[in-house]
């Protein structure tokens, strides 16, 4: 019998357990927040269900996201985005300081997108 591979969904997948994220990106003295909810998708972001995708694949751990790889210029120009909430019973606590925006979307795609 021929079993066919485990696909990963593309979107939000609804569970028992809450998806729910609380996204800040600071930059210069300021800071942008997003509500991020994934199942059902509800929140302050944008490009909510964009975001829950790329969660999703990752275990709605922004760390854990692997996108193919994306040349970004040289220039520091410090961001840091944070994440925190609960991904399917987890506690999700992220924070990283990129060198500029670039890096920041190109490692974590929609999710600081706001």
């Amino acid at each position: 019998m021929v079993v066919p591979p485990f696909v990963p969904p593309v979107g939000p997948v609804v569970g028992p357990y809450r998806r729910e994220l609380a996204l800040t990106v600071s930059e210069m003295g300021r800071t942008r927040r997003a509500r991020l909810g994934c199942a059902p998708i509800y929140g302050t972001h944008p490009r909510a269900a964009e975001a829950c995708g790329v969660l999703s694949l990752a275990g709605g751990n922004p760390g854990s996201i692997r996108l193919p790889w994306r040349g970004c210029p040289q220039y520091y120009d410090a961001v840091t985005a944070t994440a925190t909430g609960t991904w399917n019973g987890r506690y999700i606590r992220y924070s990283r300081t990129f060198s500029n925006k670039c890096e920041m979307y190109a490692a974590t795609g929609a999710v600081f997108a706001f």
